[in-house]
C-alpha cells in the first residue's frame, strides 16, 4: 500500500452550509468524505437516514452513499475526501474503480463489464450495483451518461463544453477522462 500516495490524494475542504444553499444529493465512488461539525447546526443525510450534527459531531458518508448537508440555520463543516476502492463484485474482487477502467475502454452495458473485467458473472449479486455505476459519467454532480451522450449528439465536442452545459466534471475532475472518451467514440 502505497501511503504516501493516500496521503497526496487526501482532500479537505471547508464548507458553509445556509438555509438558501440546496447542496446535491451525491455520492463520490472512490472516496469516503468525513464531515466534521466546526460551527451552528444542520442535518446530514446518507443513504436517506437523517442525523443531527451540531458542533464537534462527525458523518460519514462512505464511498459510493449518496449523501448531502441541510440547515436552517448556520452550519460550518470541515469535509475531508479519502481515497478508497470499495470492491463491487466480491466473488471476483472486481472494484468500483476496475469498473470505471473498463468504461474507458469502452464498457458501456453490463455485458461488456462481465467481459472485460468478470464482475457478475457468478452470483450476479453486484449487477445493480455495476447498472448504476454504468448510469453515471459523474458521480459527483449525478449527471447521467444519456445526459451526456445527447450533449454530445447536440454539439458539445469538448470536456469543457460539456461541464459548462451539464456540470460534469465540474467538481473532482475524476470523470474527465471517461468523458473525452465519450466525444471520442461518440457512445
Amino acid at each position: 500500500m502505497d501511503l504516501s500516495a493516500i496521503e497526496k490524494a487526501i482532500k479537505t475542504n471547508v464548507y458553509h452550509i445556509h438555509p438558501n444553499l440546496k447542496v446535491p444529493y451525491h455520492e463520490h465512488g472512490t472516496q469516503d468524505e468525513i464531515f466534521y461539525c466546526i460551527k451552528g447546526s444542520g442535518i446530514g443525510v446518507v443513504d436517506g437516514k437523517e442525523v443531527e450534527l451540531k458542533v464537534g459531531d462527525v458523518l460519514v458518508a462512505p464511498a459510493g452513499a449518496m449523501h448531502t448537508l441541510k440547515t436552517d440555520k448556520e452550519l460550518y463543516v470541515t469535509a475531508t475526501l479519502i481515497p478508497v476502492n470499495r470492491i463491487i463484485c466480491h466473488c471476483k474482487q472486481v472494484s468500483y474503480g476496475d469498473i470505471r477502467r473498463a468504461m474507458l475502454g469502452g464498457a458501456r452495458t453490463v455485458e461488456d463489464i462481465q467481459e472485460m473485467t468478470g464482475a457478475g458473472t457468478e452470483c450476479g449479486n453486484c449487477i445493480p450495483d455495476i447498472k448504476k455505476i454504468l448510469a453515471l459519467a459523474c458521480s459527483c454532480k449525478m449527471i447521467s451518461m444519456d445526459t451526456i451522450v445527447g450533449a454530445i449528439n447536440d454539439g458539445s465536442d469538448t470536456v469543457e463544453k460539456l461541464g459548462a452545459l451539464t456540470g460534469a466534471g465540474t467538481d473532482c475532475g475524476n470523470c474527465k477522462v471517461l468523458l473525452q472518451n465519450m466525444i471520442d467514440t461518440n457512445r
